[in-house]
């Protein structure tokens, strides 16, 4: 029983996205012995490129499911395509303006109805809300991936968000109506403030092995929308563990993990891991990759897991950030990056004409000086 995980190369300049086609079973049978996901779409042109990714080298038009990791346009865009163009099964998004009943008492504005924040919801999310037409006009189904969601194998499993969560972090949209007791500034603002620090000249520090420059991000660092990402775990039958975590940062991993522990699912076997947000130092500190993959190993130590990272062409040095890299490497985990180029990931599978050996990214002896 084999698995392909294929992350198209998404953006321009140095926006980055996300279009990833995922293939397990038995890769050498019939189609009704396989199981096709596909996650997220990027831009529109990129989601075009995943049906005919799909059609070219799964052989089929037909997908078992489609999700839809969160509503950012980088991500929810090209989704569209794919609903279009391919024969798909379920259908798993959040839907944002479903959720409107349940937080509308969170808002200190009397004016604030569960109407008018449904209404802002699909204003302001129109990809994720094209989508959520799309599909029901096809009569396909829809359902929200919260942790617990499963197939019945349980080969694909939600870790994150639960419903609780979502709705905590859906309260803190940049659509939404002020929260009561809400504080002065918005993680729309602090966003801003990275922007201009990045377009700044950036100085570099030496980093050793021994030395982990990666550090814990600030509880706010990554925007609710992000927060929101569903994170899925797929076990192949040989007991392999794939994690696939969209934008989500560390409050929303932190929750992901605890809800795999007291379900009892050990990742002890994960062998695959997604970056999110496109490597960015926002979304990882040292305690979630410890969780993950254990502490620093010894200089030299041959790396025995595999990360992705989706990032656009010019993403860097922010997609991916170097100390990001080179805490994954000291962790036993080498990176390889889409940076303008579709990646591969496979075992047990059939041979591809024309791909060829990636090479993963080094360890880096300076990284930026950003703090």
């Amino acid at each position: 029983m084999g698995i392909e995980i294929d992350f198209l190369a998404v953006g321009e300049a140095s926006k980055s996205g996300d279009a990833i086609a995922i293939r397990f079973g038995n890769l050498q049978g019939r189609r009704d012995e396989q199981t096709i996901i596909t996650i997220d779409g990027g831009t529109r042109e990129t989601g075009e490129k995943l049906v005919e990714h799909v059609k070219t080298h799964f052989h089929t038009s037909k997908v078992d499911f489609s999700f839809l990791t969160h509503p950012d346009g980088d991500h929810a865009s090209g989704m569209s395509a794919i609903l279009e163009n391919l024969e798909v099964g379920k259908v798993l998004m959040h839907r944002p303006w479903a959720h409107s009943a349940a937080i509308h008492d969170l808002f200190d504005d009397g004016r604030t109805t569960p109407s008018s924040i449904s209404e802002r919801s699909r204003e302001s999310l129109a990809a994720a809300h094209e989508i959520e037409t799309l599909a029901l006009a096809k009569g396909l189904e829809i359902i929200e991936p919260f942790a617990g969601i499963a197939t019945t194998s349980g080969s694909i499993r939600v870790l994150g968000p639960t419903i609780e969560y979502y709705r905590e972090v859906l309260s803190q949209f940049d659509h939404m109506p002020v929260l009561a007791n809400a504080q002065s500034f918005s993680l729309s603002s602090i966003a801003g403030g990275v922007i201009t620090a990045a377009a700044r000249a950036i100085n570099w520090i030496a980093e050793r092995w021994d030395q982990d420059l990666l550090v814990e991000p600030e509880e706010d660092a990554t925007s609710a929308e992000n927060n929101s990402s569903a994170i899925l775990l797929i076990t192949t039958a040989n007991g392999k563990q794939y994690l696939l975590t969209g934008d989500a940062g560390v409050p929303a991993l932190t929750r992901a993990l605890d809800y795999a522990a007291g379900i009892g699912v050990n990742l002890t076997n994960l062998n695959f891991f997604q970056v999110p947000h496109h490597g960015s130092k926002r979304n990882l500190g040292p305690a979630v990759l410890n969780r993950l993959f254990g502490g620093i190993q010894a200089t030299g130590s041959n790396p025995t897991k595999t990360a992705f990272i989706s990032c656009a062409k010019e993403g860097a040095p922010k997609h991916p950030n170097k100390r990001v890299t080179n805490a994954l490497l000291r962790r036993g985990v080498k990176s390889f990056s889409t940076a303008g180029k579709g990646v591969l990931q496979h075992d047990e599978a059939p041979p591809r004409a024309g791909w060829s050996a990636a090479s993963p990214v080094p360890f880096h002896g300076q990284v930026e000086d950003d703090d």
